[in-house]
């Protein structure tokens, strides 16, 4: 008999099932971490970068590793040597050591060193010089330099494609945390006085914690990507490309979006008044939204519609796949770390949420 067109394709074989189920467990084990840590206690410091790149370095591993892609062997290799040097270094002068030696004895704080440090060294060296690996991880990268669409004017990916939900999950997670900063920088402008409210800087949750993700402004962003930035262009379209008119429309429509997602927020999750209370302020509605802070967020949102989510959009839809999926997948878990540790806490009932 002939060969086929294409060649079988050769097992995983057990040693490289193995090192999938470690970095799943390493993953595991840092959102285990998140979730047993106080929030208050994380310190941004060198364990924050060994977290983002071990988070990272594991999450991407196992992507390549399940689509054998070619660059699979010299991605493992990089970031797990990054990933030991850093953690040497966390270890030596992050203090993590001492941390983890108070909470663990010594028997599980040495078998759990052996397993970390030991687990890595390996896959180094698995992935480096294993004649099975070389043979196993063939399949060649897209490294088209091609936008994901045919048309590069057309910064929108089609609807339920893979680009397109890749894209909008990476405008949430990113603007959740931008958002974030965002509200801090309008608490400044009323500790200035340049707007009216109350502020307090005993809120560890704004000013402390500055990588917690705030959903609101990302969902808002991810409306943005599906609805207003589609409306505005439609309007320009009508309109006859007249900017001004368009722009004071898509204004006060996202006034009106701004409004609406600010409300429902507030009836929601903060009923009794404990995040923020206008009702002390000229033009607020039922002390959940005030005039002043809808113009504020209708100005960002519109130039969000008008300036960021093109150059985004258009940055993303250029960017080979490889790379935009390499991005989402990392930043994704980065985000997930994030979530357990501002959100998701053991209490002594059980698991505490919010």
């Amino acid at each position: 008999m002939g060969e086929t067109s294409k060649q079988k394709k050769i097992a995983f074989g057990p040693i490289i099932r193995i090192i999938e189920i470690y970095f799943v467990l390493v993953m595991a084990t840092i959102l285990g971490y998140a979730l047993m840590m106080p929030a208050g206690s994380f310190a941004y410091d060198i364990t924050l970068l060994r977290i983002i790149v071990v988070m990272a370095a594991a999450a991407r591993s196992v992507w390549l590793i399940e689509r054998r892609s070619e660059s699979t062997r010299r991605y493992v290799v990089i970031s797990m040597i990054a990933v030991i040097v850093i953690s040497v270094l966390d270890m030596i002068f992050g203090g993590e050591y001492e941390r983890i030696a108070a909470v663990v004895t010594m028997p599980v704080l040495v078998a759990g060193g052996i397993l970390y440090f030991g687990g890595s060294i390996f896959i180094v060296c698995y992935f480096a010089f294993s004649e099975h690996a070389k043979k196993v991880f063939v399949e060649p990268d897209n490294k088209s330099t091609q936008p994901t669409s045919d048309v590069d004017e057309n910064i929108y990916e089609k609807p339920f494609t893979w680009p397109w939900f890749r894209n909008l999950v990476l405008y949430y997670c990113v603007f959740s945390i931008m958002g974030h900063w965002a509200e801090i920088g309008f608490c400044w402008l009323i500790v200035l006085g340049v707007v009216m409210g109350d502020y307090d800087f005993s809120h560890a949750q704004l000013w402390d914690w500055w990588l917690c993700p705030y959903p609101a402004e990302g969902i808002a962003v991810v409306l943005i990507a599906l609805l207003l930035f589609p409306f505005k262009e439609w309007v320009l379209k009508k309109t006859g490309g007249r900017v001004w008119l368009t722009l004071i429309i898509s204004f006060v429509v996202n006034m009106i979006v701004c409004a609406s997602i600010d409300f429902t927020t507030g009836i929601t999750a903060n009923a009794n008044y404990e995040l923020w209370d206008y009702r002390d302020l000229p033009f607020n509605f039922m002390g959940q939204i005030v005039l002043q802070n809808t113009l504020v967020y209708s100005v960002a949102a519109t130039f969000i519609v008008w300036v960021v989510y093109p150059l985004m959009a258009k940055w993303l839809h250029r960017m080979p796949p490889r790379y935009a999926n390499g991005l989402f997948v990392g930043f994704v878990a980065f985000y997930v770390f994030l979530e357990v540790l501002y959100y998701v806490h053991v209490g002594p009932n059980g698991f505490v949420f919010g």
